[in-house]
Protein backbone atom coordinates (compact mmCIF):
# COMPACT_ATOMS: atom_id res chain seq x y z
CA UNK A 1 0.00 0.00 0.00
CA UNK A 2 2.91 1.97 1.19
CA UNK A 3 4.51 1.57 -2.53
CA UNK A 4 1.53 2.10 -4.47
CA UNK A 5 1.35 5.98 -2.74
CA UNK A 6 4.40 6.36 -3.38
CA UNK A 7 4.18 5.58 -6.89
CA UNK A 8 1.53 7.70 -7.53
CA UNK A 9 3.07 10.94 -5.24
CA UNK A 10 6.25 10.40 -7.75
CA UNK A 11 3.54 10.36 -10.98
CA UNK A 12 1.97 13.64 -9.39
CA UNK A 13 2.75 17.19 -11.92
CA UNK A 14 4.31 19.29 -9.34
CA UNK A 15 5.24 21.97 -12.35
CA UNK A 16 1.98 22.35 -13.38
CA UNK A 17 -0.06 23.13 -9.84
CA UNK A 18 2.24 26.04 -9.53
CA UNK A 19 0.22 29.23 -10.18
CA UNK A 20 -0.25 30.91 -13.74
CA UNK A 21 2.80 33.96 -12.22
CA UNK A 22 5.30 31.84 -10.98
CA UNK A 23 4.97 29.40 -14.61
CA UNK A 24 4.66 32.56 -16.60
CA UNK A 25 8.39 33.94 -14.82
CA UNK A 26 9.88 30.54 -15.34
CA UNK A 27 8.79 30.92 -19.09
CA UNK A 28 10.26 34.20 -19.47
CA UNK A 29 14.14 32.83 -19.12
CA UNK A 30 13.61 31.21 -21.95
CA UNK A 31 13.85 31.64 -25.83
CA UNK A 32 10.18 32.74 -27.23
CA UNK A 33 10.00 30.21 -28.98
CA UNK A 34 10.30 27.69 -26.51
CA UNK A 35 8.41 29.22 -24.50
CA UNK A 36 5.56 28.80 -26.88
CA UNK A 37 6.68 25.64 -27.42
CA UNK A 38 5.19 24.73 -24.17
CA UNK A 39 1.84 25.05 -25.31
CA UNK A 40 1.38 21.31 -26.62
CA UNK A 41 2.64 20.26 -22.96
CA UNK A 42 -1.31 20.15 -21.71
CA UNK A 43 -4.54 22.70 -22.02
CA UNK A 44 -3.25 23.97 -18.67
CA UNK A 45 0.11 25.44 -20.97
CA UNK A 46 -1.60 26.07 -23.74
CA UNK A 47 -1.56 30.08 -23.27
CA UNK A 48 1.07 30.19 -20.06
CA UNK A 49 3.47 31.53 -22.46
CA UNK A 50 1.27 34.69 -23.55
CA UNK A 51 1.98 35.62 -19.71
CA UNK A 52 5.35 36.01 -20.00
CA UNK A 53 7.18 39.96 -19.39
CA UNK A 54 9.96 38.89 -21.69
CA UNK A 55 11.12 38.78 -25.87
CA UNK A 56 14.21 36.74 -26.38
CA UNK A 57 15.02 35.93 -30.04
CA UNK A 58 18.32 33.78 -29.81
CA UNK A 59 20.53 32.99 -33.47
CA UNK A 60 19.46 31.10 -35.94
CA UNK A 61 15.83 32.63 -36.57
CA UNK A 62 13.89 32.06 -39.43
CA UNK A 63 13.88 33.89 -43.02
CA UNK A 64 12.80 37.73 -42.53
CA UNK A 65 9.12 37.43 -43.58
CA UNK A 66 8.19 34.82 -41.27
CA UNK A 67 10.83 36.35 -38.90
CA UNK A 68 7.96 39.80 -39.43
CA UNK A 69 5.05 37.83 -38.98
CA UNK A 70 6.25 35.99 -35.85
CA UNK A 71 7.00 38.64 -34.16
CA UNK A 72 3.93 40.49 -34.53
CA UNK A 73 1.77 37.19 -33.62
CA UNK A 74 4.17 36.96 -30.32
CA UNK A 75 2.91 40.87 -29.81
CA UNK A 76 -0.55 40.57 -30.51
CA UNK A 77 -1.32 37.65 -28.10
CA UNK A 78 1.09 39.30 -25.08
CA UNK A 79 -1.32 39.66 -22.06
CA UNK A 80 0.72 41.66 -19.39
CA UNK A 81 1.18 45.40 -20.16
CA UNK A 82 4.69 44.95 -18.62
CA UNK A 83 7.82 43.91 -20.10
CA UNK A 84 11.05 42.76 -18.17
CA UNK A 85 13.33 42.02 -20.81
CA UNK A 86 13.48 42.47 -24.51
CA UNK A 87 16.59 40.27 -26.25
CA UNK A 88 17.60 39.83 -29.82
CA UNK A 89 20.92 38.35 -31.26
CA UNK A 90 20.33 38.02 -35.09
CA UNK A 91 23.50 38.14 -36.89
CA UNK A 92 21.24 37.98 -40.51
CA UNK A 93 19.20 40.71 -41.93
CA UNK A 94 16.36 39.02 -41.30
CA UNK A 95 15.07 41.12 -39.46
CA UNK A 96 13.59 44.43 -40.25
CA UNK A 97 15.11 47.70 -38.46
CA UNK A 98 12.40 49.96 -37.80
CA UNK A 99 10.43 46.57 -36.08
CA UNK A 100 13.25 46.47 -33.71
CA UNK A 101 13.37 50.00 -32.71
CA UNK A 102 9.39 49.50 -32.38
CA UNK A 103 9.59 46.64 -30.08
CA UNK A 104 12.33 48.48 -28.04
CA UNK A 105 10.10 51.55 -27.59
CA UNK A 106 6.83 49.76 -26.71
CA UNK A 107 9.19 48.69 -23.93
CA UNK A 108 10.75 51.42 -22.87
CA UNK A 109 7.40 52.29 -21.83
CA UNK A 110 6.15 49.38 -20.40
CA UNK A 111 8.89 49.62 -17.38
CA UNK A 112 11.13 47.50 -18.91
CA UNK A 113 14.61 46.40 -16.74
CA UNK A 114 16.80 44.74 -19.50
CA UNK A 115 17.31 45.73 -23.11
CA UNK A 116 19.94 43.58 -24.72
CA UNK A 117 20.38 43.49 -28.66
CA UNK A 118 23.02 41.89 -30.94
CA UNK A 119 22.36 42.58 -34.20
CA UNK A 120 24.32 42.66 -37.18
CA UNK A 121 24.05 43.65 -40.84
CA UNK A 122 21.68 46.65 -40.97
CA UNK A 123 21.96 49.94 -38.91
CA UNK A 124 19.48 50.70 -36.52
CA UNK A 125 18.24 53.72 -34.75
CA UNK A 126 17.01 53.39 -31.29
CA UNK A 127 14.39 56.00 -30.41
CA UNK A 128 15.03 58.65 -28.07
CA UNK A 129 12.35 57.07 -25.18
CA UNK A 130 14.98 54.44 -24.64
CA UNK A 131 17.00 56.84 -22.75
CA UNK A 132 14.33 58.65 -20.87
CA UNK A 133 13.69 54.82 -19.17
CA UNK A 134 13.17 55.32 -15.55
CA UNK A 135 13.30 50.88 -14.84
CA UNK A 136 16.05 50.12 -17.25
CA UNK A 137 18.84 48.64 -15.41
CA UNK A 138 20.84 46.78 -18.55
CA UNK A 139 21.36 48.01 -21.61
CA UNK A 140 23.51 46.26 -23.91
CA UNK A 141 24.36 47.00 -27.65
CA UNK A 142 25.96 45.26 -29.95
CA UNK A 143 26.21 45.60 -33.79
CA UNK A 144 25.58 49.04 -35.74
CA UNK A 145 23.43 51.44 -34.09
CA UNK A 146 22.51 55.20 -34.09
CA UNK A 147 22.28 56.78 -31.02
CA UNK A 148 19.34 59.44 -31.38
CA UNK A 149 20.31 60.82 -27.50
CA UNK A 150 17.48 63.53 -26.80
CA UNK A 151 18.02 66.76 -25.07
CA UNK A 152 16.44 65.32 -21.69
CA UNK A 153 18.91 62.42 -21.25
CA UNK A 154 18.05 60.44 -17.72
CA UNK A 155 18.21 56.71 -16.41
CA UNK A 156 18.46 57.35 -12.77
CA UNK A 157 18.28 53.02 -12.28
CA UNK A 158 20.79 51.99 -14.90
CA UNK A 159 23.61 49.78 -13.83
CA UNK A 160 25.26 48.05 -16.37
CA UNK A 161 26.02 49.27 -20.03
CA UNK A 162 27.76 47.26 -23.01
CA UNK A 163 28.49 49.14 -26.22
CA UNK A 164 30.37 46.93 -28.51
CA UNK A 165 31.44 46.59 -32.44
CA UNK A 166 30.20 49.79 -33.80
CA UNK A 167 27.75 52.34 -31.57
CA UNK A 168 27.59 55.20 -34.25
CA UNK A 169 27.28 58.48 -32.17
CA UNK A 170 27.57 62.24 -32.78
CA UNK A 171 30.55 63.59 -30.72
CA UNK A 172 30.49 64.04 -27.09
CA UNK A 173 27.42 62.05 -27.37
CA UNK A 174 29.23 58.92 -25.50
CA UNK A 175 29.76 61.32 -22.12
CA UNK A 176 26.11 63.03 -22.51
CA UNK A 177 24.90 59.69 -21.99
CA UNK A 178 27.24 58.52 -18.87
CA UNK A 179 26.46 61.65 -17.10
CA UNK A 180 22.82 60.86 -17.24
CA UNK A 181 23.69 57.74 -15.82
CA UNK A 182 23.94 58.14 -12.01
CA UNK A 183 24.18 54.78 -10.46
CA UNK A 184 26.09 53.22 -13.27
CA UNK A 185 28.31 50.19 -12.21
CA UNK A 186 29.59 48.54 -15.17
CA UNK A 187 30.69 49.83 -18.07
CA UNK A 188 31.46 47.35 -21.31
CA UNK A 189 33.10 49.87 -24.13
CA UNK A 190 34.79 47.91 -27.52
CA UNK A 191 35.64 49.27 -30.63
CA UNK A 192 32.98 52.66 -30.80
CA UNK A 193 33.40 55.01 -33.52
CA UNK A 194 32.77 58.68 -33.08
CA UNK A 195 31.81 60.92 -35.74
CA UNK A 196 34.18 63.70 -34.32
CA UNK A 197 36.15 62.53 -31.65
CA UNK A 198 39.41 60.69 -30.55
CA UNK A 199 39.23 60.96 -26.90
CA UNK A 200 37.40 58.29 -24.74
CA UNK A 201 37.05 59.97 -21.45
CA UNK A 202 35.06 57.96 -18.56
CA UNK A 203 34.59 59.71 -15.15
CA UNK A 204 32.03 58.49 -13.60
CA UNK A 205 31.81 58.51 -9.59
CA UNK A 206 29.88 55.44 -9.39
CA UNK A 207 31.60 53.30 -11.59
CA UNK A 208 33.12 49.57 -10.44
CA UNK A 209 33.55 47.42 -13.40
CA UNK A 210 35.08 48.99 -16.82
CA UNK A 211 36.34 47.02 -19.79
CA UNK A 212 38.02 48.92 -22.70
CA UNK A 213 38.78 47.77 -26.06
CA UNK A 214 39.70 50.91 -27.69
CA UNK A 215 41.87 52.92 -30.63
CA UNK A 216 40.70 56.49 -29.28
CA UNK A 217 43.95 58.29 -29.54
CA UNK A 218 43.11 59.25 -25.43
CA UNK A 219 42.02 57.22 -22.69
CA UNK A 220 40.81 59.10 -19.40
CA UNK A 221 40.09 57.36 -16.51
CA UNK A 222 38.86 59.04 -13.23
CA UNK A 223 36.77 56.26 -11.70
CA UNK A 224 36.94 56.91 -7.30
CA UNK A 225 34.67 53.23 -6.58
CA UNK A 226 36.48 51.13 -9.93
CA UNK A 227 37.26 47.70 -8.62
CA UNK A 228 38.03 45.68 -11.50
CA UNK A 229 39.29 47.38 -14.91
CA UNK A 230 40.28 45.70 -18.25
CA UNK A 231 42.23 47.27 -21.49
CA UNK A 232 41.84 45.09 -24.01
CA UNK A 233 44.10 45.43 -27.06
CA UNK A 234 43.73 49.35 -26.41
CA UNK A 235 46.25 52.05 -28.17
CA UNK A 236 46.62 55.68 -27.24
CA UNK A 237 49.23 58.38 -27.13
CA UNK A 238 48.18 59.50 -23.81
CA UNK A 239 46.80 58.01 -21.02
CA UNK A 240 45.04 59.63 -17.94
CA UNK A 241 44.41 57.29 -15.08
CA UNK A 242 43.73 58.51 -11.33
CA UNK A 243 41.72 58.02 -8.52
CA UNK A 244 41.59 54.64 -8.73
CA UNK A 245 42.12 54.25 -4.62
CA UNK A 246 39.68 50.92 -4.37
CA UNK A 247 40.94 48.37 -7.67
CA UNK A 248 41.05 44.90 -6.92
CA UNK A 249 41.94 44.12 -10.63
CA UNK A 250 43.28 45.20 -13.42
CA UNK A 251 43.78 42.95 -16.59
CA UNK A 252 45.74 45.52 -19.35
CA UNK A 253 46.34 44.60 -22.95
CA UNK A 254 47.98 48.04 -24.56
CA UNK A 255 49.44 48.19 -27.60
CA UNK A 256 52.51 50.86 -28.45
CA UNK A 257 54.27 52.90 -31.41
CA UNK A 258 58.14 52.00 -31.51
CA UNK A 259 58.41 55.83 -32.69
CA UNK A 260 56.64 57.22 -30.21
CA UNK A 261 59.15 59.07 -28.33
CA UNK A 262 56.12 59.81 -25.57
CA UNK A 263 55.48 55.91 -25.11
CA UNK A 264 57.50 55.94 -21.57
CA UNK A 265 55.43 58.69 -20.16
CA UNK A 266 52.58 57.59 -21.02
CA UNK A 267 53.09 53.96 -19.78
CA UNK A 268 54.07 55.40 -16.42
CA UNK A 269 51.12 57.11 -16.38
CA UNK A 270 49.24 53.96 -16.64
CA UNK A 271 50.82 52.25 -14.39
CA UNK A 272 50.86 55.18 -11.45
CA UNK A 273 47.27 55.00 -12.34
CA UNK A 274 46.53 51.26 -11.26
CA UNK A 275 49.64 51.10 -8.88
CA UNK A 276 46.91 49.92 -5.68
CA UNK A 277 45.72 46.59 -7.89
CA UNK A 278 45.52 43.61 -5.83
CA UNK A 279 46.03 41.71 -8.99
CA UNK A 280 47.67 42.24 -11.89
CA UNK A 281 47.60 40.42 -15.74
CA UNK A 282 49.79 41.89 -18.36
CA UNK A 283 49.32 40.04 -21.79
CA UNK A 284 52.01 39.50 -24.28
CA UNK A 285 51.82 42.77 -25.76
CA UNK A 286 51.72 44.73 -22.10
CA UNK A 287 54.52 43.00 -20.98
CA UNK A 288 56.85 43.53 -24.69
CA UNK A 289 55.84 47.39 -24.06
CA UNK A 290 57.40 47.10 -20.78
CA UNK A 291 60.56 45.32 -22.20
CA UNK A 292 60.79 47.90 -24.63
CA UNK A 293 60.33 51.13 -22.72
CA UNK A 294 62.99 50.38 -19.89
CA UNK A 295 61.20 52.14 -17.37
CA UNK A 296 60.56 52.22 -13.61
CA UNK A 297 57.96 50.55 -12.74
CA UNK A 298 56.02 52.09 -9.32
CA UNK A 299 55.45 49.64 -6.45
CA UNK A 300 52.94 47.99 -6.23
CA UNK A 301 52.33 47.59 -2.27
CA UNK A 302 48.88 45.91 -2.60
CA UNK A 303 49.54 43.31 -5.07
CA UNK A 304 49.35 39.63 -4.14
CA UNK A 305 49.01 38.38 -6.97
CA UNK A 306 51.12 38.76 -10.86
CA UNK A 307 50.29 37.14 -13.71
CA UNK A 308 52.40 38.04 -17.04
CA UNK A 309 52.63 36.23 -20.26
CA UNK A 310 56.07 36.16 -21.72
CA UNK A 311 58.33 35.32 -24.78
CA UNK A 312 61.34 36.32 -23.40
CA UNK A 313 62.98 35.82 -20.09
CA UNK A 314 65.01 38.39 -19.33
CA UNK A 315 66.24 38.99 -15.96
CA UNK A 316 66.27 42.50 -16.13
CA UNK A 317 62.41 42.97 -16.65
CA UNK A 318 60.98 39.54 -15.02
CA UNK A 319 63.09 40.56 -11.57
CA UNK A 320 64.54 44.17 -11.29
CA UNK A 321 61.69 45.72 -13.13
CA UNK A 322 58.61 43.63 -11.57
CA UNK A 323 59.19 41.29 -8.39
CA UNK A 324 61.78 44.00 -6.56
CA UNK A 325 58.56 46.03 -7.18
CA UNK A 326 55.73 44.06 -5.63
CA UNK A 327 57.10 43.77 -2.10
CA UNK A 328 54.52 41.83 -1.08
CA UNK A 329 53.51 39.23 -3.85
CA UNK A 330 51.88 36.10 -3.10
CA UNK A 331 51.21 34.44 -5.95
CA UNK A 332 53.33 34.61 -9.18
CA UNK A 333 52.06 33.18 -12.46
CA UNK A 334 53.23 32.79 -15.94
CA UNK A 335 52.61 31.87 -18.78
CA UNK A 336 54.75 31.37 -21.70
CA UNK A 337 53.29 32.41 -25.19
CA UNK A 338 55.27 31.00 -28.32
CA UNK A 339 57.14 32.95 -30.35
CA UNK A 340 58.25 31.74 -33.95
CA UNK A 341 61.12 34.53 -33.65
CA UNK A 342 64.00 33.57 -32.30
CA UNK A 343 64.30 35.79 -28.84
CA UNK A 344 68.17 37.53 -28.82
CA UNK A 345 67.28 38.22 -25.33
CA UNK A 346 67.98 35.22 -23.03
CA UNK A 347 67.45 34.34 -19.53
CA UNK A 348 70.93 35.32 -16.58
CA UNK A 349 69.79 34.86 -13.12
CA UNK A 350 70.03 38.02 -11.28
CA UNK A 351 72.46 38.40 -8.87
CA UNK A 352 70.03 40.07 -6.42
CA UNK A 353 66.72 38.02 -4.31
CA UNK A 354 63.69 40.74 -4.21
CA UNK A 355 62.30 40.23 -1.41
CA UNK A 356 58.96 38.75 -2.10
CA UNK A 357 60.42 35.68 -3.07
CA UNK A 358 62.53 35.32 0.28
CA UNK A 359 59.72 36.85 2.55
CA UNK A 360 56.12 36.59 0.64
CA UNK A 361 55.64 34.59 -2.35
CA UNK A 362 53.85 31.35 -1.47
CA UNK A 363 52.56 29.86 -4.95
CA UNK A 364 54.27 29.93 -8.56
CA UNK A 365 52.67 28.75 -11.66
CA UNK A 366 53.93 28.12 -14.52
CA UNK A 367 51.97 26.99 -17.53
CA UNK A 368 52.90 25.84 -21.06
CA UNK A 369 56.35 24.26 -20.10
CA UNK A 370 58.06 23.58 -23.11
CA UNK A 371 61.54 22.55 -21.59
CA UNK A 372 63.88 25.41 -22.97
CA UNK A 373 66.94 25.93 -20.95
CA UNK A 374 65.99 29.64 -20.61
CA UNK A 375 62.13 28.05 -18.92
CA UNK A 376 64.23 25.68 -17.05
CA UNK A 377 66.41 28.47 -15.48
CA UNK A 378 63.54 30.36 -14.45
CA UNK A 379 62.25 27.74 -12.84
CA UNK A 380 65.32 26.63 -10.51
CA UNK A 381 66.01 30.64 -9.60
CA UNK A 382 62.65 30.56 -8.55
CA UNK A 383 62.86 27.15 -6.59
CA UNK A 384 65.79 27.80 -4.69
CA UNK A 385 65.36 31.65 -4.09
CA UNK A 386 61.78 31.19 -2.58
CA UNK A 387 62.24 30.70 1.00
CA UNK A 388 58.41 30.58 2.02
CA UNK A 389 57.14 29.14 -1.21
CA UNK A 390 54.14 26.43 -0.63
CA UNK A 391 53.13 24.78 -3.75
CA UNK A 392 54.66 25.31 -7.49
CA UNK A 393 52.84 23.89 -10.32
CA UNK A 394 53.98 23.41 -13.87
CA UNK A 395 51.69 22.30 -16.66
CA UNK A 396 53.52 20.99 -19.85
CA UNK A 397 52.62 21.79 -23.41
CA UNK A 398 50.51 19.62 -25.08
CA UNK A 399 52.94 18.83 -27.70
CA UNK A 400 55.16 16.64 -25.46
CA UNK A 401 55.61 12.85 -25.71
CA UNK A 402 54.70 10.59 -22.38
CA UNK A 403 58.76 9.60 -21.49
CA UNK A 404 59.60 12.32 -22.20
CA UNK A 405 57.67 14.45 -20.25
CA UNK A 406 58.10 11.91 -17.59
CA UNK A 407 61.74 12.79 -17.61
CA UNK A 408 60.69 16.39 -17.28
CA UNK A 409 59.03 15.90 -14.53
CA UNK A 410 62.07 14.04 -12.72
CA UNK A 411 64.06 16.53 -13.36
CA UNK A 412 61.86 19.01 -12.30
CA UNK A 413 61.15 18.06 -9.14
CA UNK A 414 64.77 17.10 -8.40
CA UNK A 415 65.94 20.97 -8.40
CA UNK A 416 66.35 22.57 -5.28
CA UNK A 417 64.61 24.03 -3.08
CA UNK A 418 65.10 26.93 -0.42
CA UNK A 419 61.78 25.99 1.26
CA UNK A 420 61.24 22.49 2.59
CA UNK A 421 57.67 23.22 2.14
CA UNK A 422 57.35 23.97 -1.15
CA UNK A 423 55.15 20.71 -3.51
CA UNK A 424 55.73 20.88 -6.94
CA UNK A 425 52.82 19.81 -8.97
CA UNK A 426 53.52 19.43 -12.56
CA UNK A 427 50.31 18.40 -14.96
CA UNK A 428 50.13 17.54 -18.77
CA UNK A 429 47.86 16.18 -21.06
CA UNK A 430 49.43 13.09 -22.11
CA UNK A 431 50.56 12.26 -18.40
CA UNK A 432 46.59 12.23 -17.88
CA UNK A 433 45.73 10.81 -20.60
Amino acid sequence: MAKRKLELEEQVDRISSLHNEVLANILSFLPTKEAIATSVLSRRWVSLWTLTNSLHFPENCPTRNNFVQIVKSVLAQRKPSCMKRVSFSIHNNCYIPHLVSSIVCMASKQKVEEIDLSLYSLKVYLPCEIFACETLVVLKLVGRFYLNLPSHLHLPLLKILHLCISCIVEDKALMKLFYGCPVLEELYYEDVEFKCSSLFGICVPTLKRLHVRSFDEKIHINTPLLEYLVLEETKASNYEVENLNKLKEARIGIYFDHENKEVKQNISNLLNGIHKTRFLCLDMDSTEVLTYACLEFPTFNNLGYLQLYLKTFNSHFLVKLLLEKCPNLDVLEIIKVDDLCDNEIKWAEPTIVPSCLSSHLTTFIFRDYEGTDEEFELIRYILKSGKVLERTTIYFGSSWEPSEARDAVSELCSLPKASKDNRIMCFEVALMA
